[in-house]
């Protein structure tokens, strides 16, 4: 496991945000979806719906949308491209180490 260095009270504030937002996913979606961020990006949430079907987890219309959204703005973690027709989502570079230490401390 890397040892993540927090450099300031916004990053200890960030990853606690990120493990509060993962305490509440029951089925491992959550995870899933911070992990898909992760790998690449930016996506639209119909990319991570297929992303999370590939990994067989059941998704319901509109219910990845809800969940990039709340992970937006109960984390602060997202960048969110508005330019084109559709929003792309991605995890800002600043946070993508603390996103990291979230996803292996709570596995």
């Amino acid at each position: 496991m890397e040892v993540v260095t927090l450099n300031s009270s916004e990053d200890e504030l960030v990853l606690a945000r990120i493990k509060d937002y993962l305490s509440r996913d029951k089925d491992g979606r959550r995870k899933a979806v911070l992990q898909i961020f992760l790998e690449g990006g930016p996506y639209e949430t119909k990319d991570i719906d297929e992303k999370l079907r590939e990994q067989n987890f059941d998704v319901k219309n509109k219910g990845t949308p809800a969940m990039v959204g709340l992970m937006g703005s109960k984390t602060g973690i997202l960048s969110v491209d508005v330019t084109g027709d559709h929003n792309m989502y991605s995890i800002k570079e600043k946070y993508k180490r603390l996103v990291k230490a979230a996803l292996e401390e709570t596995s």
